[in-house]
């Protein structure tokens, strides 16, 4: 069977949540893409509606295979599908099947995708982390890339998570093949969801699934709602997934459940929904003028007063010193101090050094919007004495931007959900953050992908409404460090860059990989070689929305310990949380500096045995994709 990619593979559509819908899988492949019944459990339904597919497309079609499904490859048929996607627990074994159908297989890392090249697999769907049902830690845009620059895989990926006009062009850009759809065709005019289903998906706006043992579902609350035992596990999880009844079903919907809406307000049907998404693609990729956005001299370089549209993200106990600063402003780049919880003399000492080193370029601070309100009031006197250019508040109010912005520094805000955008928008504030959860340290609860697709469309519909594109300037940040991932952004910008808003990207993991971070203070030698080795990371989470993304550590493993501990002894959860940031104190400074504090409250230096063992070394998910430093001895990663 060739692994040959063909037109209309650009888009293909899964029946969503598991469920046989052939009416709808027939509207995909109607509208010149592929269109993928899901077989579920095999079942009576499953049986009915492939054999219409087979009536009606005969080898036209694909088929997914779930870990329900309990038809074999023999009730296929002659004249059955062209393609069969193969979830991660499917029961159907890869070996054999590649002879009789196009496979492609689900991955959600990349030993995954190496062990389905070699049974066979003519292509892999990445599924990121956003993904309902059975998932992964990697978000889609961290996953793909990864699969995308693996040697030796040699077969075409698609992208699955996330996914609307803009993300496919990005995906596509990167290097996709293509795109998945599922949950996003769920409320279009063909499909056969119920509507006690469709009524649960319309108000979800991303933010309200979660994982439970290894699955994304929307899990609802009161009487009404399904019944999961404390202790489940995956095959139990399994066992609920659906959507014919909310009652007794999980409904395995991910981050980009609110989609389905937006599609469905949008398009309205399967054929519109299609042409959409492949025109956003391909008006995209075909533009020569797309690239031109993040190049020297585009409107976010202007608008910053740098050569490059790249900001180095304020990390905290990282990019604390005068001159890494300057190093990143002399290549080009928008350099940020992160204040956290200095003091006032702390940060007048911050500003000054780096006021002076950086001999003129731009330069800004970072500010927690949420800090203590005596420690923000000392650190705001400070930063309107010594006026840095730009400001990034994480976690602010667009009055505190307002209050910045009228003392001559432009101000970005933080957004990590559509809804504070639109207030944002609504109260004035025209200059933003849209960092993913990949990002390290604090993350917010969305992915890159979702969360960028839902707020590029409340731009978009801000600007429909007579909104100035021109006033507007965005940073996209988690995930981002090369080539490759500035052009995805690019690519799912365009057009809001088209109509005249300035864009940019903000990494700070990236940074961490140069040889300027060590040489100039940043952080010691060891912290760098931590996230040159990382193959993963870790989310060590405090309270409900306070996780901290950082590399695997002696002191990571520790802490988790530490809290099945507490757990165990039946603490409460105040206590808990409390106990947790109690352990956090510190660590940070010890793993970036390798000093600790002494009982005379002096800053001491330890050994790396210590550094290593007591540290938290904070990173986001690009910490998998890069095991060496950047070709280039630049600041701004390449």
């Amino acid at each position: 069977m060739t692994s040959t990619v063909r037109s209309e593979d650009m888009i293909i559509g899964i029946t969503p949540f598991g469920e046989p819908d052939a009416g709808l899988a027939l509207a995909v492949a109607g509208a010149g893409g592929l269109g993928v019944l899901d077989l579920g459990d095999g079942g009576r339904r499953s049986r009915e509606a492939l054999a219409r597919l087979r009536r009606s497309a005969p080898g036209g079609f694909g088929v997914r295979v779930g870990p329900r499904c309990h038809l074999s490859p023999a009730d296929l048929g002659a004249d059955g599908p062209h393609t069969v996607v193969l979830a991660p627990d499917a029961p159907w074994p890869l070996t054999g099947l590649a002879a009789r159908y196009r496979l492609l297989a689900e991955v959600t890392d990349l030993p995954t995708a190496r062990e389905a090249v070699r049974a066979g697999a003519h292509g892999l769907i990445a599924r990121g982390g956003e993904c309902g049902g059975r998932t992964g830690t990697l978000s889609t845009f961290v996953l793909l890339q990864q699969l995308l620059a693996a040697p030796g895989l040699g077969v075409p990926v698609w992208a699955c998570g996330g996914i609307g006009p803009h993300t496919a062009a990005a995906a596509v850009a990167g290097g996709a093949a293509g795109v998945v759809l599922d949950g996003q065709l769920a409320l279009l005019a063909e499909s056969a969801l119920p509507e006690a289903t469709a009524a649960a998906l319309r108000p979800l706006d991303g933010s309200e699934t979660v994982v439970v043992a290894g699955h994304r579902v929307l899990l609802r609350r009161g009487t009404d709602a399904p019944r999961l035992p404390e202790d489940a596990g995956p095959p139990e999880v399994a066992a609920l997934l659906g959507a014919r009844d909310p009652r007794t079903q999980l409904l395995p919907v991910g981050q980009d459940g609110f989609l389905a809406a937006r599609f469905a307000d949008r398009w309205g049907d399967v054929r519109r929904t299609v042409r959409a998404v492949r025109e956003a693609v391909r008006d995209a990729v075909g533009d020569d003028g797309t690239v031109r956005a993040l190049a020297d001299g585009s409107p976010m370089s202007r608008a910053l007063g740098t050569r490059l549209p790249v900001a180095q993200g304020p990390m905290t106990r990282v990019s604390d010193g005068a001159a890494f600063a300057a190093a990143v402003a002399a290549d080009g780049a928008l350099p940020f101090l992160a204040l956290a919880l200095a003091d006032g003399e702390r940060t007048r000492e911050m500003l000054a050094g780096t006021r002076d080193a950086v001999a003129g370029r731009p330069w800004g601070v970072g500010v927690l919007g949420f800090a203590p309100e005596d420690v923000r009031a000392a650190q705001l006197e400070a930063v309107r004495e010594l006026r840095p250019t730009h400001a990034v508040i994480a976690g602010g109010r667009p009055a505190q931007a307002r209050a910045l912005e009228q003392d001559g520094i432009r101000t970005f805000l933080h957004v990590p959900s559509p809804g504070l955008l639109r207030q944002f928008l609504q109260a004035g504030a025209r200059r933003f953050v849209f960092e993913g959860s990949e990002c390290g340290g604090h993350v917010g609860p969305r992915a890159s992908f979702p969360l960028w697709e839902a707020q590029l469309g409340v731009l978009e519909d801000y600007l429909d409404d007579g909104g100035d594109a021109g006033d507007v300037e965005v940073f996209f940040a988690g995930g981002v460090h090369d080539e490759r991932s500035a052009a995805m952004v690019a690519a799912l910008a365009a057009p809001l860059t088209a109509r005249g808003a300035a864009v940019g990207v903000l990494m700070g993991t990236a940074y961490l990989f140069t040889e300027e971070a060590v040489a100039h203070g940043a952080i010691r030698p060891l912290f760098q070689r931590q996230v040159l080795d990382a193959d993963r990371t870790t989310l060590l989470e405090s309270a409900p929305g306070h996780a901290t993304r950082c590399v695997p550590s002696p002191f990571a493993a520790g802490y988790r310990e530490e809290e099945a501990r507490l757990r165990a002894e039946g603490v409460p959860d105040r206590l808990v949380w409390e106990e947790l940031e109690r352990l956090n104190v510190g660590r940070l400074r010890l793993a970036s500096k390798g000093t600790t504090r002494g009982t005379d409250g002096t800053l001491v230096p330890v050994d790396e045995r210590r550094q290593l063992a007591e540290g938290m070394f904070m990173a986001g998910e690009v910490a998998v994709l890069r095991s060496r430093p950047p070709r280039s001895p630049r600041c701004t990663p390449p």
